[in-house]
């Protein structure tokens, strides 16, 4: 069977009813075969659609080249393309970012019918084995690459993981196609690169059917993964909270090895990086087991863990809102910093009506009873006079509610001629006198 029959074959079987596809077009061997083999996939059969979406990163003298002749061979093939310009930051890590980036830009232009489609082969798959054996990873890195997976909230499907480079090589040089080369899968200072050029190829020498036997063992390691999950999932379940967190009551109780699978469990949920075996040491014991009159927090990434009370939560890097402080005027939407929504005062009749729209997407409402132009702020020291007329920190009143700490502090406050006025916790409007 040639590769456009075993490749008609896999979508049929992944997809009986067809699917719209969205292909990663790089313009490299890889992605062009794989735009062939699709066009001729979806010429055949109507219940398939495909669009093309080519990512610029701007980081070659050639990318414009690249992307024109993306341009020209999906015209030529009838395929819908899209290209997408994106800018990165050239210090640190650019494999991952330029990898981040490609996905952010995918994301925009998906339909919700769509899943996105690479050209990852097998070779790729054998290279994504050692980088994460290089790693130090345990079995959900050493499944390396599924068929189908979810990144950075895009649904991939990768159509050709069972063939190897050479296969799609025959196939090009058999239908005559055209493909651009990337400069920079030559340099090694890139880890795959390295890989690719400077051990694979020995190792490949030696043993015939090396690929195979590793992309054999990333599905062993594939399957092993997802029966732990299924064995943890009613310990999972009675952990984790409706909104996310993880609840730590009973986490002592579990040995290190469930504790370290119920936390990658979390993550997974959580669609978050895989934490090294280092980093769940350390987010254990300075976090989940610190002393429970601490506030423990542990940044992962470009995110941060914290407790508290029994709860685990990964919550943004926030900025600090302290300083922030602004008039309103009815009628106006205010826009708050660092994502925490808008808020937006309204007269009717006698009364004043202030409206937040906040980073939970919910709406919450308060009513001021006078007309004096409110000011919005977040922070505030001292004792409020609750509608029961008592006196009470604010803080103390933060506690009752069960508030987290770092949320205190990114809820607006209604100030009225100096005087705190309102406050808004969850979904209930609480005035204050």
């Amino acid at each position: 069977m040639n590769l456009h029959a075993q490749c008609q074959q896999q979508l049929l079987q992944d997809f009986p009813q067809g699917k719209a596809l969205l292909l990663g077009l790089s313009g490299g061997l890889d992605s062009m075969v794989l735009l062939h083999l699709l066009a001729k996939v979806c010429r055949e059969n109507n219940a398939f659609s495909l669009r093309a979406i080519h990512i610029h990163h701007g980081l070659s003298p050639n990318a414009d080249a690249w992307l024109a002749h993306c341009a020209k061979e999906c015209a030529n093939l009838g395929v819908p393309f899209r290209a997408e310009k994106v800018t990165l930051d050239k210090n640190g890590n650019i494999e991952a970012k330029a990898r981040q980036a490609r996905y952010q830009a995918v994301a925009k232009q998906m339909s919700a019918q769509e899943i996105f489609v690479t050209a990852h082969h097998q070779d790729d798959q054998v290279e994504t084995f050692f980088l994460a054996l290089k790693r130090g990873s345990g079995l959900k890195g050493l499944s390396a690459m599924a068929r189908f997976s979810t990144l950075n909230g895009v649904n991939i499907y990768r159509p050709l993981l069972n063939f190897g480079r050479a296969s799609l090589e025959n196939y090009a040089r058999a239908e005559n196609l055209s493909w651009v080369n990337d400069e920079s899968n030559e340099d090694l200072h890139y880890e795959r690169n390295f890989l690719r050029h400077g051990v694979l190829p020995i190792l490949h020498s030696r043993w015939t059917h090396f690929a195979q036997a590793v992309c054999r063992s990333a599905q062993l390691c594939a399957e092993q993964e997802e029966l732990i999950s299924e064995l943890l999932q009613e310990k999972f379940q009675h952990l984790i909270k409706p909104s996310g967190q993880l609840n730590l009551k009973d986490f002592a109780h579990y040995s290190p090895a469930q504790q370290n699978a119920l936390l990658r469990l979390w993550f997974k949920k959580l669609a978050q990086p895989m934490p090294s075996q280092k980093q769940l040491h350390q987010l254990k014991q300075d976090v989940i087991f610190a002393k429970p009159d601490r506030k423990p927090q542990f940044q992962l990434a470009q995110k941060i863990l914290r407790r508290y009370q029994d709860d685990l939560y990964l919550t943004p890097i926030y900025q600090d809102v302290s300083q922030f402080q602004k008039n309103l005027k009815v009628g106006q939407k205010l826009i708050l910093p660092d994502n925490l929504g808008e808020v937006l005062l309204q007269e009717e009749g006698e009364m004043w009506h202030f409206f937040w729209q906040g980073e939970q997407g919910f709406v919450q409402k308060t009513t001021l009873k006078q007309k004096v132009l409110p000011t919005l702020g977040f922070h505030y020291q001292g004792k409020i006079l609750l509608p029961n007329g008592q006196h009470e920190s604010l803080k103390k009143y933060w506690q009752k509610l069960q508030v987290p700490p770092w949320q205190r502090k990114r809820i607006p406050l209604i100030f009225i001629k100096g005087e705190l006025y309102s406050v808004l916790v969850n979904d209930k409007s609480s005035p204050i006198r």
